[in-house]
């Protein structure tokens, strides 16, 4: 048996799972036949025989019964095969629904396709119908979606139905669609998942949702989230994190509620059957190769080093460290799947996560006592995954200022609340070291194919006149969030151990 190996379980009467690597310790799960577990470790001796422990539902079994699962089906279609199908209307997976894939298709499909879809779902009852679409907006952001609010209304009330939706398909362009396509499938689980068991967080209530694996396409309806309706607070964004009040206690409730998810995985609170649902490792956060990445790092370090070093760290600014971190970042980009398979390798370490966490992807109100609470949304790629890349979504873009104190105390609340909800203690040191190496297999794709693109919004000459990133000009072009990334980015280069020296270490096999 081999850790990080998927194994089924194929004994007709299926397998105990202890407590303790003793097979007379306590019993505390039967997993039924055809259960698919993850090996974490393999233990033997005279007395016990041989053993392994499991990663979910966590706990000891005998290896006899347990066979090698099949491989797990890839998500990806090449690109030639998406290309010719993206942009078909097919039924989807789960309900067997032809459902739209843009604004535009809803309309024309009306209520006659929202009554048989919520009917599908069980959102509303058989007799029961959507009576009117009333109003259907696009939402006017950049994202990885066509999104929309959508309005509606019943030929008869229910309790707890919403007239006020949200509506979500994916991206209309061609290249940019197939680049997110292996994204959406987990989030449709998700929504799916949360309409047939209790998760251990809110979430917003799934009206319908579903995906077609033969063109990638998807749609998901939920109920909308009443921002800045109290007592929920208003929606926030990415890069401005300097003006929400508490913004370390809004990190550190959403590091409760990652850490509540991955326990729940975990114990196996969510179920047997989740391995079969959210296969191990398929979350694992990856790009595509970047050839020739030199000209748009050249470009980054340009920008850093000349044109605009007033808006990042002194210490990251002059020639010698951008050399250094030049360097590292081609030595990372040409390893990175060595990283990729090393940040899976120890299983204790990965989990079900939420893989962007961000501060703009929850929703926050206080409770009758005063405390913060939270609700999750935008589930676009989640997993089983390393838990340091679910932070390195977590923590794109907090404010500089105060970054590494926030990382420090996200890692250790979610620590504190992971083993308090019956995960394993993890150790703080490791997992920094793994979300070090992390980056390479998560920011450093998006900075260099995308960010080092657009940061040449303004003349050089205008750059030179602006202060920080807080000047107008950059938060009212949206740059400002980018400056943020690069910026704790860099930060991490500042540090006695770097993210370089993570992925050197590992491709040495000299990590942990």
């Amino acid at each position: 048996m081999v850790p990080g190996m998927r194994y089924e379980i194929g004994a007709a009467a299926g397998a105990m799972v202890t407590q303790d690597r003793s097979p007379a310790s306590r019993t505390i799960h039967h997993l039924p036949q055809g259960t698919i577990v993850v090996c974490a470790e393999t233990q033997g001796d005279a007395d016990c025989g041989p053993r392994i422990r499991i990663s979910s539902p966590a706990g000891w079994l005998s290896p006899d019964g347990l066979e090698p699962a099949k491989p797990v089906p890839s998500l990806k279609l090449d690109y030639a095969t998406f290309r010719d199908c993206h942009r078909n209307i097919a039924p989807g997976d789960h309900h067997g629904l032809d459902f739209p894939i843009s604004l535009e298709q809803l309309r024309e499909a009306g209520t006659e396709f929202l009554t048989a879809a919520f009917r599908a779902t069980g959102t509303i009852s058989a007799d029961n119908r959507v009576a009117e679409i009333v109003a259907l907006k696009p939402i006017v952001l950049m994202g990885a979606s066509e999104s929309a609010f959508l309005t509606v209304t019943y030929a008869k009330a229910e309790p707890g139905l919403h007239t006020e939706l949200f509506v979500k398909f994916p991206p209309a362009a061609t290249d940019y669609k197939f680049g997110l396509s292996v994204m959406s499938q987990g989030e449709v689980e998700m929504a799916r998942l949360s309409n047939q068991r209790k998760l251990p967080m809110p979430v917003a209530k799934c009206y319908f949702a579903d995906y077609c694996s033969g063109t990638t396409n998807y749609i998901l309806i939920t109920e909308r989230i009443a921002y800045g309706v109290a007592p929920i607070e208003p929606a926030y964004r990415k890069g401005r994190d300097h003006t929400i009040a508490d913004v370390q206690g809004h990190y550190r409730v959403l590091a409760k509620a990652l850490a509540g998810l991955v326990a729940a995985h975990k114990t196996g609170a969510l179920g047997y059957d989740l391995e079969t649902i959210f296969p191990f490792a398929r979350g694992a956060r990856d790009f595509h190769l970047i050839e020739a990445p030199e000209p748009n790092i050249d470009r980054l370090i340009d920008f850093i080093g000349r044109i605009a070093p007033q808006l990042f760290p002194a210490g990251a600014t002059s020639p010698e460290f951008l050399k250094r971190w030049r360097d590292d970042l081609l030595f990372g980009l040409a390893h990175k799947d060595e990283v990729v398979a090393w940040l899976h390798r120890d299983v204790d370490y990965t989990g079900l996560c939420h893989p962007n966490l961000n501060i703009d992807n929850a929703w926050y109100w206080r409770d009758s006592f005063g405390e913060l609470q939270a609700g999750l949304i935008d589930w676009g790629g989640v997993g089983q995954m390393s838990i340091a890349q679910a932070f390195c979504g977590m923590l794109m873009m907090p404010d500089p200022d105060m970054y590494l104190d926030l990382r420090r105390d996200v890692m250790s609340t979610f620590i504190r609340e992971y083993e308090a909800k019956g995960g394993l203690a993890l150790d703080q040191d490791k997992l920094l070291f793994q979300f070090k190496a992390a980056i390479f297999s998560t920011a450093i794709g998006t900075i260099i194919t995308a960010v080092a693109i657009h940061l040449p919004g303004f003349p050089e000459a205008e750059y030179q006149t602006m202060k920080d990133r807080y000047d107008p000009r950059l938060q009212e072009s949206g740059l400002a969030a980018a400056i943020v990334w690069i910026d704790v980015l860099l930060q991490e280069w500042l540090e006695d151990i770097t993210p370089g020296d993570a992925c050197r270490r590992i491709v040495a096999n000299d990590a942990f």
